[in-house]
């Protein structure tokens, strides 16, 4: 189960808190800003991401990976040409995590990878409300969902609200995939990130279980955002 809160930092153009069966982030959005000279590009505007870990300064090497995994889609989604020489910047904070207190120390050798592809699954949908929050102009949406396969079965690893029950799995595989929705149907894969065992005919299954998750996810998506508009403009009524 997703709970979204958007227009939570009210200091941020955009804002959003999100948390499912198993994490919580919360993410902001700022820009276009005017950005230091280093970061100015003459005909678009440059995007910066930063994550930090639920506990510990940060961000560590793995934060940063996050980073420019969130960086890649984001530049392929948000529209940089109307913004030229111009920043935006998307901080996100990992509030909760299911490995916070057990890191890898479980037996369970995917526990440090899924504990990584949760925090970043968490991040892109959340991103995605707060860009919305923030009126940045976007081509397209999205949605991040994370997949898990069993001996006997594929798991929706965010819906997984036992976290003893969560690290005990033993995963054959972990598939993270962003797809891009137009016209409220998910067309294209902006992201794809598989570990462990798995052939053809496995990413396969995964990508039509994760089509069939985006277009449910979206359809909730949509329902909030339609809610926002409706409070952004209820003057008009």
């Amino acid at each position: 189960m997703t709970s979204l809160k958007y227009s939570v930092l009210p200091n941020l153009d955009g804002s959003c808190e999100l948390s499912t069966s198993n994490s919580k982030v919360i993410t902001g959005v700022s820009g276009p800003l005017e950005p230091k000279q280093r970061h100015r590009l003459p005909l678009q505007s440059a995007i910066e991401v930063v994550i930090k870990p639920s506990f510990g300064m940060g961000p560590t090497p793995r934060e940063v990976l996050m980073q420019d995994k969130l960086a890649t889609v984001l530049q392929a989604v948000i529209v940089t040409e109307l913004y030229p020489r111009k920043l935006v910047q998307v901080n996100a904070q990992i509030l909760e995590s299911p490995f916070d207190e057990f890191g890898s120390l479980m037996g369970n050798s995917f526990n440090e990878i899924l504990s990584s592809m949760i925090d970043l699954n968490s991040c892109f949908n959340s991103s995605f409300i707060s860009l919305c929050d923030s009126a940045i102009a976007l081509k397209s949406s999205f949605v991040s969902t994370l997949l898990g396969v069993t001996e006997d079965k594929l798991i929706n690893i965010a819906e997984v609200n036992d976290l003893d029950l969560l690290r005990s799995f033993n995963f054959k595989s972990l598939h993270h995939i962003v797809l891009e929705v137009e016209e409220n149907k998910p067309t294209n894969v902006l992201f794809l990130d598989s570990q462990g065992d798995f052939n053809d005919d496995d990413l396969v299954t995964v990508l039509d279980n994760a089509q069939n998750i985006t277009q449910k996810e979206f359809q909730n998506i949509r329902n909030i955002l339609k809610d926002k508009v409706s409070q952004d403009f209820i003057w008009k009524a």
